[in-house]
């Protein structure tokens, strides 16, 4: 008996989108040790996203006031919110400095014993990034900014060559595995200056420090890519993807230095990952992606 024409055609059809839901699961599930083509790259510039870095310390007495108005955007029961157009595309990363004073936890249990081997030295002192001279200070995109609703406006309207992806990233208790997938519309193997920045952050931390703040909000709990100074990057036409692995330390925030930070209370199901790229240069950054 002969099959009907339609028929088969369904058949092919329904086998297809089969093959292709499959091949996508196969991406997803795929743990790539370096940087591999998986793709074409983009046809053309995508909208910018914005990251807020917000640089403070619970020994800053001004920092509670900076930092409660800059999540107030962000809050939907907040009178002060920006709209979901807004806040779904506006990232932040707060972190926790030995400025003005030592003794911040959230700082402590990152420290370096030598001042190359400490993440806030480095980003914020050395000059290479940034170069502060007190906190609170908050640097969107790159920029310098005072804390206001419209301080991811700018970024926000503004086109880029680049997209991030942490589609198939798994975040399973402590353990968080990023699988992160870098698109571009153009050529930029010219260009030496470009780090990308992967960053675990996490949410509702309770401490009560010297300035009286309760409770923390996207804190930096330190970098997924290697080293402090992020992965230089060689972007082509392409995608690019790579894959990573990074677990919660079960002591976090204590460490060898001081030990007696028990009241810091925290979940880890509310960790985050942060993915950026940041011209050293210029210290714009062209694109940020998070997940939770």
């Amino acid at each position: 008996m002969k099959t009907p024409t339609h028929v088969f055609t369904i058949f092919l059809f329904t086998t297809f989108i089969f093959l292709s839901c499959s091949d996508d699961n196969n991406d997803n599930n795929q743990f790539y040790d370096d940087w591999t083509v998986t793709g074409s790259g983009l046809s053309a510039d995508v909208s910018k996203n914005a990251l807020t870095e917000f640089v403070g310390s619970t020994n800053c007495p001004y920092c509670p006031a900076d930092n409660s108005l800059l999540l107030s955007y962000l809050d939907p029961a907040h009178e002060n919110y920006v709209g979901v157009s807004t806040a779904d595309k506006w990232f932040l990363i707060n972190y926790h400095t030995y400025n003005p004073s030592r003794g911040d936890p959230m700082y402590e249990f990152l420290r370096g014993e030598e001042a190359e081997d400490d993440f806030c030295y480095v980003r914020f002192e050395e000059g290479s990034w940034y170069n502060i001279s007190g906190v609170p200070t908050t640097y969107t995109n790159g920029s310098y900014k005072l804390v206001n609703a419209d301080m991811a406006s700018g970024p926000l309207s503004q086109m880029t060559p680049v997209q991030i992806s942490l589609d198939g990233t798994t975040i399973d208790g402590p353990d968080i595995e990023v699988k992160v997938t870098i698109s571009s519309s153009s050529d930029l193997t010219s260009e030496n200056s470009l780090y990308l920045f992967i960053a675990a952050t996490i949410d509702n931390v309770d401490y009560e420090g010297y300035n009286g703040e309760k409770h923390h909000q996207d804190v930096f709990l330190g970098w997924i890519t290697e080293g402090m100074n992020g992965e230089l990057l060689s972007l082509s036409k392409k995608d690019k993807s790579k894959s990573y692995t990074w677990e919660m330390p079960s002591n976090w925030p204590q460490n060898n230095f001081e030990t007696s930070w028990t009241e810091v209370e925290y979940d880890v199901a509310n960790l985050k990952v942060v993915a950026f790229i940041q011209n050293q240069t210029t210290k714009e950054v062209l694109q940020v992606a998070s997940i939770k």
